[in-house]
């Protein structure tokens, strides 16, 4: 009998190995498109990222020279751009393909976030000196010795260093630095909006990523026509065409928060 109950209590220990790594590992999103050779590290090991490739909570994101274009199960659409490092926090679900908690870290580079069907609430989104509420949106950003949001659909509340400040809709550009947070206007808003990629250029991006941009386009060109100022990002690292996969079944419309 006491041999028996050590069989059965040594099966249970194995099961419980075998399975308790595969539950930790439930994908939370998928690669749907991807230019250059992004990588991930996490629980589903150190691995290049194809388009279909599964992304875990947990996950740590690399692009160097390319991009990377993933779908969450909630419909939340990121794209983690050139020479761009990024940290999925945490990724809890609610139920009903909506997430309770969505945590990343941006730590460098330059990004667009689409939100999906989860609460605008559930959102968390750290840069390297910067915390980025969401309010149901569309924007791109940098992280970096500054935090630069570009928004062109909803609104974002940008903080850092005690302060916060609201960032419309129409390109409404905000940027924290120098123990600031600044919603900026004229020379330093067409700076900001031409150093991130993909506002001049969505030529990268496959459909789904891609926003209306044209608000931010027209301040890039009086940018250009009055300041003078370089083109930046447009045709930058990442800009070749791009490998695409499947989304994932994520059926119903997006939700603007609740």
């Amino acid at each position: 009998m006491t041999n028996a109950l050590r069989l059965a209590g040594a099966g249970v220990i194995c099961l419980y190995a075998l399975t308790t790594p595969l539950q930790a590992a439930t994908p939370i999103g998928k690669v749907f498109a991807k230019s250059g050779s992004p990588s991930a590290s996490g629980p589903g090991g150190n691995r290049a990222l194809a388009a279909g490739a599964p992304i875990y909570e947990d996950d740590r994101i690399v692009t160097g020279g390319g991009n990377v274009q993933i779908i969450f199960v909630d419909d939340t659409k990121l794209v983690v751009g050139p020479n761009s490092t990024l940290v999925i926090d945490r990724f809890l679900m609610r139920g009903g393909s909506r997430a309770q908690k969505f945590s990343v870290a941006a730590l460098r580079g330059t990004f667009r976030f689409i939100s999906g069907r989860s609460a605008k609430n559930a959102y968390d989104i750290q840069t390297a000196n910067a915390t980025i509420g969401i309010r149901g949106t569309a924007f791109d950003f940098s992280s970096g010795r500054a935090t630069l949001v570009a928004v062109h659909a909803g609104r974002v509340r940008l903080c850092a260093y005690g302060q916060c400040e609201s960032v419309d809709d129409r390109c409404g550009v905000g940027r924290a630095a120098d123990n600031d947070v600044d919603e900026l206007g004229g020379k330093a808003k067409g700076r900001a909006v031409r150093s991130l990629p993909y506002i001049l250029n969505q030529g990268p991006l496959a459909q789904p990523f891609r926003v209306n941009t044209s608000s931010c386009r027209s301040v890039a060109t009086l940018f250009q026509n009055f300041f003078g100022g370089g083109s930046q990002g447009g045709n930058g690292p990442g800009s070749g065409g791009a490998e695409r996969g499947s989304p994932p079944d994520n059926s119903g419309p997006p939700n603007e928060g609740s």
